[in-house]
């Protein structure tokens, strides 16, 4: 078990979230806080960006954060970009089709 990581930048236009570590039962708490957090304030980004680049295992817990970070960007007028995902976390993309919605 790899302990969750999370890094949230500003640019002019978006809110770059990047994630390391295993997103799962036990922390996706956090990155669900951390999405709302990039997105709430005074004026919302342009884009969220959620780089997986450094994520080694996602559970169900954690494609329904990415599902809802993607809801909840469109809620708010901003696109919505996964990138970076490999491995389990790929495989888990892709065996549940989201890899699909998040084209």
């Amino acid at each position: 078990m790899t302990d969750l990581t999370i890094r949230t930048e500003r640019t002019d236009t978006d809110a770059v979230v990047s994630v390391g570590g295993d997103l799962d039962y036990d922390s996706h708490g956090r990155l669900e806080e951390a999405v709302d957090a990039a997105l709430d304030g005074g004026r919302p980004p342009s884009g969220l960006v959620l780089d997986l680049a450094e994520v080694t295992y996602c559970d169900s817990c954690g494609l329904r954060v990415l599902l809802g970070a993607q809801a909840r960007a469109h809620d708010v007028g901003a696109t919505f970009v996964l990138r970076g995902a490999h491995g389990q976390p790929a495989r888990a993309l892709k065996l549940t089709g989201l890899d699909q919605v998040f084209g």
